[in-house]
Order: C-alpha cells, then structure tokens, then sequence
C-alpha cells in the first residue's frame, strides 16, 4: 500500500513539473531505471532512495506518502460519524479531521434542549470560530454571558475556555472550526 502511494506521487510530482525521467535522474541522483521501477510500483525504494528524491525534488518525505484527497470532496453532515456524544447533552462531527497539511480541524454540533458543551481543545494555540446554524445558545467565556443565535459567529481566542448551553427548548446546531497555529490536537 505504501509503495503504491509513494509510486502514484512520484508520478504526480514528476508530470505536474513537466519533468521527464532522465530529467528527474540528474536532480536526485537516482537511476532512471530505477525511478521508472518506483513509478510502477515494480521497486520497494530504501529510506536513503526516498530521502534522495525529496531532497533532489526539493519536497518534503512524507509528500510522497501521504494520501492525496480529491480536488473535490462532497461531506454529507447527515451521513458523517458521530465521533463525541453526551447522552441527552450534545452529539459532535468531525466534519474535517485532522490532517498533517491542514491547519484547521472542522465539526459540526447538534445540541439538545437543556443539554451543553463545553470546550474540547487542549491547544492554547488553537482559536475557535463557532456559527450558530441553528437554534439560540448561552455562550459562557471569560466570566462573560453572550446570548448567541442562527447566523452569529463567534471567535474565541486560544487559551480561553468556553461552554455552549441550550437553555432553551429548541434543538441548537453549531459549525465549529478549530484553527491550530503551531499545535494541533484535539482531546
């Protein structure tokens, strides 16, 4: 699976710059025979042949591991896994997980009458954009009370807690983007 991975992105790199495979050969100094037994997945590269790529090609290593997702990826929110629940309180998806070359996690939150969230980030690098979709929340932050409904959107810097509670009798639905600076974990 990794050899077809680091086959179909050497490909992709090399066509994306026009480069032929002799080309390809005098930048990283690895044989063109060998170059064309990687791109068709005939050759199992070493450590050192992967590292002399990425350095011949000036890309990082793991660019030509990494899965690459489709130019256009449609999410369902309906069919998306729940990936927290408090019972009777909220349910939460990950609408966008994390991702090594992403910066930003997104999720969506369904928050039951009565019920509340609090906030999930360990970051204090991590700022959070909150969207209210649906329904009216108390948002608690800071010593602070904001009364929050459909269409507003709220920043909360990194390092400053929150908790969302639906006082009323209404289903509430959020959108929330978890934007990491230098951290990115989510507990």
């Amino acid at each position: 699976m990794i050899d077809r991975r680091i086959s179909e992105n050497l490909r992709r790199i090399r066509k994306a710059r026009g480069m032929s495979l002799d080309t390809m050969s005098e930048r990283t100094g690895v044989s063109k025979s060998m170059l064309g037994q990687i791109e068709r997945g005939e050759s199992n590269p070493t450590v050192s042949t992967i590292e002399k790529i990425a350095e011949g090609l000036k890309i990082s290593f793991d660019e030509l591991f990494y899965v690459r997702e489709a130019d256009v990826r449609v999410i369902d929110p309906d069919r998306t896994e729940v990936t927290r629940e408090k019972e009777g309180k909220y349910r939460l998806k990950q609408i966008f997980g994390y991702d090594s070359r992403r910066p930003f996690e997104v999720y969506q939150a369904e928050i039951y009458p009565g019920g509340s969230m609090k906030d999930m980030t360990e970051s204090e690098d991590a700022v959070r954009y909150i969207t209210v979709i649906e329904g009216e929340l108390q948002l608690l932050a800071e010593d602070e009370s904001y009364n929050i409904g459909p269409g507003d959107e709220v920043r909360i810097a990194g390092g400053k807690g929150y908790r969302l509670e639906n006082r009323s009798g209404l289903f509430a639905r959020i959108s929330l983007i978890v934007s990491f600076e230098r951290s990115r974990r989510l507990r």
